[in-house]
């Protein structure tokens, strides 16, 4: 199963601005008010990513079955690979 993460994607110096849930993209900003504090940056964040729920993606769900075709055009390709090989000679 995905597990969905809090993901920080803009920082002022070494304070967390913006972060994003991985499972989801949602968004989630720092008030101004909360940007004086490292700690409390974090926080905001984390409160706001625990309240949201995820609303699933289409591209999430269809991640999954791409993933298994490129293991079958994987296959598909050492099998060719292997008619490939013989004396050096083609028929």
């Amino acid at each position: 199963m995905i597990q969905r993460r809090l993901r920080v994607v803009q920082w002022l110096s070494t304070t967390p601005a913006v972060g994003v849930c991985t499972l989801c993209s949602r968004e989630f900003k720092v008030p101004i008010s909360a940007l004086r504090r490292t700690a409390d940056s974090q926080a905001s964040l984390q409160e706001q990513f625990d309240r949201h729920k995820c609303e699933l993606v289409d591209s999430v769900l269809r991640r999954e079955p791409d993933e298994e075709e490129d293991e079958e055009e994987d296959d598909r390709k050492e099998e060719d690979d292997d008619d490939d090989e013989g004396d050096g000679y083609s028929e």
